[in-house]
């Protein structure tokens, strides 16, 4: 669990993330290491696991993580940015279309929007 404050979602003004501000989910880093390539895909399938457990519990728990967007710093290969930002997804959109509409942005890593 990383050390945020509580309130860290009243500071600043209106953001895309998360796209329920009323939500505070306190992020948490899932990471495992290994050096053979060719099981890259066990590892990113127990990462999946472990999340989907880890999300489960709390919510068996009574925490209210069934509509959590996911931190997007933490976020894992496959995520859904629509799980990320939600309905502020289309907004996002628009002003990728006016600021970047040759879609430079497009050509680096990181979530597609």
């Amino acid at each position: 669990m990383d050390p945020f404050e509580p309130d860290f979602l009243t500071h600043g003004g209106p953001s895309a993330y998360p796209p329920d501000r009323s939500l505070p989910v306190l992020p948490s880093g899932i990471y495992l290491g290994w050096n053979d390539e060719s099981v890259d895909h066990v590892m990113a399938n127990a990462i999946r696991t472990s999340t989907a457990t880890l999300v489960e519990a709390g919510i068996q728990g009574g925490q209210n993580l069934k509509n959590a967007a996911p931190y997007i710093n933490y976020a894992f290969l496959g995520t859904p940015v629509e799980s990320m930002y939600g309905d502020n997804l289309e907004r996002l959109r628009a002003i990728r279309r006016r600021y970047d509409p040759e879609d430079v942005m497009g050509l680096a890593g990181g979530w597609k929007i």
